[in-house]
């Protein structure tokens, strides 16, 4: 059986969700691992002992979010001849958001052999033009992500699986209307995470659940320490609305995940 590591980077849960199920699909062929890159894990020895890799992220501006970045970058020398998958999710389009983490890859000599890109319910819950939805409200876009997942997995199992996303005309969509503009404004906008001390009842659920530890509770009240990776768990888990990222205003529903609807 060959053998797979899976690393994940997920915000809110979309992303664990989607490569979770994929895995299930792909677990006749593959005897594969999941790895939540943010936790302590050996993933040298996973990556050295893997015949396959597969790398599952969201997309912020048609970019990979900060962590994934950092991670391929820190273990790029190991991924050389290593064969690649690529699963991006997303809420409308990134035109090459799973591309736009595959390029790098290919400068450390990896093989991309598979590429999907997901749309995943929207977890924006300060952006007041993007509602939230959650349970019922988001079963159908659950269903339709697990369907090009099982299409997905059956190509990857017969070996000719497509790397959506990798098209010129796909770069440019995704440069030109995003992530050009993202990039250029990225470290303004890991600084723009506010916390309302009126609102905040120092609780620490935001700290214990920051994958980077950006987050310290100092007075006991909570406080962002400004490098923020954008991922908006603390947004939709604060108990009292009190933490804004994007938006003006606190959320007034907030992204309760996909775990509980699937």
């Amino acid at each position: 059986m060959r053998k797979l590591a899976a690393f994940y980077f997920s915000g809110t849960g979309n992303t664990r969700f989607i490569t979770e199920y994929l895995l299930k699909k792909l677990r006749p062929v593959y005897d594969a691992t999941l790895f939540d890159i943010t936790t302590k894990a050996d993933f040298e020895g996973a990556i050295r002992g893997s015949d396959t890799l597969l790398f599952a992220f969201p997309i912020y501006g048609s970019a990979p979010p900060i962590p994934m970045r950092n991670f391929v970058h820190g273990y790029g020398q190991l991924l050389q001849d290593k064969k690649i998958i690529l699963v991006e999710t997303q809420y409308f389009f990134s035109g090459d958001g799973a591309a736009s983490l595959g390029r790098t890859i290919k400068k450390y000599g990896g093989r991309i052999i598979a590429a999907e890109m997901f749309d995943m319910p929207n977890n924006l819950a300060d952006v007041k033009i993007f509602p939230i939805k959650n349970g019922s409200e988001i079963s159908s876009k659950l269903a339709r992500a697990k369907r090009r997942a099982d299409k997905f997995a059956e190509k990857i199992l017969e070996n000719r699986a497509h790397c959506r996303g990798f098209s010129r005309i796909s770069h440019g969509i995704g440069y030109y209307s995003q992530r050009k503009f993202w990039w250029k404004g990225e470290a303004e906008k890991r600084a723009k995470l506010r916390i309302d001390p009126a609102a905040c009842v120092g609780c620490g659920l935001c700290v214990k659940s920051c994958p980077v530890e950006n987050l310290a509770l100092p007075d006991k009240k909570a406080s962002p320490k400004g490098h923020c990776v954008l991922c908006y768990r603390c947004v939709n888990l604060c108990p009292k609305k009190a933490i804004t990222l994007f938006g003006k205003s606190p959320p007034k529903t907030q992204y309760m995940g996909p775990v509980s609807n699937s």
